[in-house]
């Protein structure tokens, strides 16, 4: 009895490695087929996320409309979505991805947009500071399945 307790103390860690391995193993070999799946473009997305006092929807509604038109129009521009959400106290979340050709297209769109705001009249940083908007921007590279 002694020595058969023995061997399972001695064997059960042994066995334990064995299925950790094996179900790295498997975790491994799972990525290597997810990443084969995916490809990444040359297309680029500007996702911004967008918090706006319920007193200052009106206002931002305004100078988004003037963005997204002006956008629509720049060479290799690809589309644009909007995403919302209404919190609890009426103000508005907010979630918008541009979608661009490629870095070198968004980089081009984005001087026209600064210049055509200029003209329009439009200091987005002080207007988002003056009407308490919150922005959070990133780019990232879209993956295609």
């Amino acid at each position: 009895m002694k020595q058969t307790l023995k061997t399972i103390i001695l064997i059960m860690p042994i066995l334990m490695a064995i299925k950790t391995f094996g179900q790295h193993k498997n975790q491994v070999k799972m990525e290597q087929n997810n990443r084969e799946q995916r490809t990444v473009t040359e297309q680029v997305a500007v996702i911004d996320k967008i918090s706006i006092p319920q007193k200052a929807i009106a206002a931002y509604s305004e100078k988004s409309l003037f963005i997204r038109n002006t956008l629509r129009q720049q060479t290799g521009f690809v589309k644009y979505e909007i995403f919302q959400q209404t919190g609890d106290g009426g103000d508005l979340l907010v979630i918008t991805v541009a979608t661009w050709a490629n870095r070198q297209r968004m980089d081009d769109a984005k001087i026209v947009i600064r210049e055509a705001m200029q003209k329009a009249g439009i200091n987005m940083p002080a207007f988002l500071e003056q009407h308490g908007i919150t922005m959070e921007r990133g780019i990232y590279q879209v993956v295609e399945e």
